[in-house]
């Protein structure tokens, strides 16, 4: 695939900073051409923030013409160009410019490493620096003030949330110098943003339980603990064979103490909290407990997994002819673009034309396939919304449209389709959905979306530890802010979450309102 050379507009411009990708003829150790392909891809799909990070329009080519402002993204042994910049430390995570050549070089043995140098791209535009490395934090004060320094960079809703970064600051981060966890405090001090990208958190990233756990507010009051109850078991999971069903109480948690850590809009808070409380280091057994409305308590052993013990694609036919497609997380792997081709072509034998995709619980993952997802439903070129970036200079970069164009006519949805949602339909689900709604054969039904796709920078901190946080807003074709807010429904149905036996109203609804 060859990288496309114009600019934003559509027009070349040799003015633009060239943007080098990594070449797919090389040979790889990075996880096959597939993870190399959705990488570049990604670049291009996001081009509006380059062009914000490096002040002006981009293009993207394959090779480097040795002339003019360029920016070089390797890993090295898939961009030949970067070896031609001697003197220039190659092969560790981080960036390196060169005034000279008018070079920014990025570099890492693998491209997580290449995603981990690419969020120091703003910090070394902005603080003018010659290179800059992945690297922790050597001390807890320059994790703090690299806290107060970046978030204050990048993140773009304090003005629409009425939040005051410095005084939230001078306010939290004494609170982490002298804490016992600096984890913990740190979590504290970013949940006042009220985003779920915008966090603190262990590395590598925690990953969560196969559940839904929802989790109360706190009431005021001396000895009050929230409850985090279940409110979904899928079967054949450790927690179901157990016995245990929505509506049983987890026991021996810190709910409260989650509250507290966990940002999010309102709306979404009791369930995002569950799944914070619910993640972990992947392998690592938790020994849990949950009682019924009933009394009787459960036990069981239970390590998190990269892989859940149910499929993430799965589909069926409902005896009302409808399609049902349900899809758990957004994953780049050629199983998962096999399930969804798989189940694209039984439902168009065997359903009725009519389609409704699940999406609830899935909190997002590749924003590649979610966007491709997407572009199985619409007939023609789109403008799906707007993005605008944090500059880095306490304000918004100018609204760039969101394009999607469709997919090819094999891969299309002709009929009507019906997404359901909740609360953690969340980041790229959610990006998935935008600029759908609204399009006369497409209708979203159940609870709005989590409120976030946020386009998150990470930067670690202290060893064991890092921070990720939102840069940008997202706006539908209507103007609407989705962050915070998320994607309204079209017809608001909200579950009995609480019940075992409770019928699937949100399902119910959308199959009878065709």
């Amino acid at each position: 695939m060859a990288a496309e050379a114009e600019t934003s507009d559509g027009r070349a411009n040799a003015a633009a900073v060239a943007v080098v990708l990594p070449s797919l003829g090389e040979a790889l150790g990075l996880g096959g051409e597939a993870a190399l392909r959705d990488f570049r891809r990604l670049l291009m799909q996001e081009r509006a923030e380059l062009e914000v990070e490096l002040g002006g329009p981009v293009r993207f080519t394959d090779r480097d013409s040795g002339s003019g402002a360029r920016l070089l993204i390797g890993p090295a042994s898939a961009n030949p160009g970067l070896a031609a910049y001697q003197g220039i430390p190659l092969g560790r995570p981080g960036i390196h410019v060169d005034r000279v050549r008018r070079a920014i070089l990025v570099d890492s043995p693998d491209l997580a490493g290449i995603g981990e140098a690419m969020s120091l791209l703003r910090t070394v535009l902005l603080d003018d620096l010659d290179s800059a490395d992945v690297a922790d934090c050597l001390t807890l004060d320059e994790a703090i003030e690299r806290v107060v320094v970046e978030v204050g960079r990048t993140y773009p809703a304090f003005a629409p949330r009425g939040l005051d970064w410095p005084s939230i600051c001078q306010r939290q981060a004494e609170r982490v110098l002298s804490a016992v966890d600096p984890l913990a405090a740190m979590q504290r001090w970013l949940a006042e943003l009220r985003d779920c990208h915008s966090w603190v958190k262990e590395r590598p990233s925690p990953v969560p339980l196969p559940y839904q756990l929802w989790v109360e507010e706190p009431r005021r009051g001396l000895g009050h603990q929230p409850r985090a109850v279940f409110v979904d078991v899928p079967e054949g999971t450790a927690a179901w064979e157990a016995g245990v069903r929505p509506g049983d109480e987890l026991l021996d948690v810190d709910a409260a103490g989650w509250w507290e850590r966990t940002g999010a809009p309102a709306h979404a808070k009791p369930l995002m909290t569950g799944y914070r409380l619910l993640s972990g280091q992947a392998g690592v057994q938790r020994e849990l407990v949950a009682r019924s409305p009933s009394g009787e308590t459960r036990r069981w052993s239970e390590a998190p997994a990269l892989t859940p013990p149910f499929p993430l694609v799965s589909w069926r036919r409902l005896d009302s002819g409808s399609g049902y497609l349900r899809i758990r997380q957004w994953r780049a792997s050629p199983e998962f673009d096999d399930a969804l081709d798989a189940a694209f072509r039984e439902l168009r034998r065997f359903a009725n034309g009519r389609l409704i995709v699940d999406l609830r619980g899935n909190a997002g993952g590749n924003l590649v396939r979610a966007t491709a997802f997407r572009d199985r439903f619409l007939t023609q070129r789109t403008i799906c919304g707007t993005i605008r970036f944090s500059d880095g200079r306490d304000g918004l970069s100018e609204p760039a449209p969101i394009v999607a164009e469709p997919a090819g006519e094999h891969d299309r949805w002709a009929g009507p389709v019906y997404f359901l949602t909740d609360p953690l339909t969340y980041s790229a689900s959610e990006d998935a959905l935008l600029g759908l709604q609204g399009l006369p054969w497409v209708r979203a039904i159940g609870e709005p979306s989590g409120g976030g796709s946020g386009r998150p920078r990470s930067l670690r901190l202290l060893p064991g530890m890092g921070l990720t946080v939102s840069m940008a807003l997202t706006y539908d074709r209507q103007g609407r802010c989705i962050e915070g807010s998320g994607i309204p429904v079209d017809e608001l149905v909200v579950p009995d979450r609480f019940s075992p036996d409770a019928p699937d109203v949100v399902l119910l609804a959308a199959d009878r309102n065709w």
